[in-house]
């Protein structure tokens, strides 16, 4: 998701169309109604991934889908008639003499999110409460350091990691949630293993926007620099 994307994208809108020269508009299905109807021809399970779903305006994007995602009011029980339902063509498994569209139950929803990302806070409790949460830490994602180029580099960068976030909870305000995760060590590859251009380039200025307003930020930067040279194995 993004800011730009919408109801129209993702549901169903109105697209234009181009004959003979003459521009008219035509009913067309977003990307998860297309979804639904390949997932209602059989009975094995269909995953719908949304990657950073809370950069868009949740509730607009699914409109009357707010509810059908729902477990309770997945299946044709919980029918809803979309925007633009008097337009579905008849014998469309979701025309409105079949009283419209529903979220089949072998469909699940994926959606993967930075929980300290700003635009977090256009994702509201209602729809929050539709999913279950799973929190994915950095420590959890170790394995993505297998395509560092070497061992040696391997260890020392899962090491720096550990220490600087070891460092990066002891600040009062910060959590694991601010850890920094695997994949900004695999731009190692691109500086030739030089960990003082990683710093420099990645790590450094968004610490800083991590402290933004915290007293004596240079001295806590200080102090993430030194955890983050450290390339000993840390005691936890």
């Amino acid at each position: 998701f993004h800011p730009s994307y919408d109801y129209t994208d993702f549901v169903e809108g109105l697209r234009p169309i181009e004959k003979d020269g003459n521009i008219s508009f035509k009913r067309i299905d977003g990307v998860f109604k297309e979804f639904c109807k390949e997932a209602i021809s059989t009975d094995k399970p269909f995953v719908f991934i949304i990657d950073e779903i809370n950069r868009g305006e949740v509730s607009k994007i699914f409109g009357e889908l707010f509810y059908s995602i729902d477990p309770g009011y997945r299946g044709p029980k919980g029918r809803v008639l979309t925007q633009y339902q008097n337009l579905v063509p008849k014998g469309d498994v979701f025309d409105k003499d079949e009283n419209g569209f529903y979220v089949p139950e072998n469909v699940y929803i994926i959606g993967t999110m930075n929980d300290i990302d700003r635009s977090v806070e256009s994702m509201d409790f209602a729809f929050r409460r539709r999913f279950a949460f799973k929190e994915i830490k950095a420590e959890d994602r170790l394995l993505m350091l297998d395509e560092l180029n070497d061992e040696s580099l391997k260890e020392k960068a899962i090491n720096r990691l550990k220490n600087l976030n070891n460092a990066i909870s002891g600040i009062e305000g910060l959590s694991s949630a601010y850890h920094i995760g695997a994949s900004y060590f695999l731009k190692l590859n691109n500086y030739g293993g030089n960990f003082e251009d990683l710093w420099n380039y990645h790590l450094d200025g968004l610490l800083k926007e991590y402290l933004r307003g915290m007293r004596d930020v240079e001295e806590k930067i200080k102090d993430l620099k030194k955890a983050y040279d450290n390339e000993s194995a840390p005691n936890n």
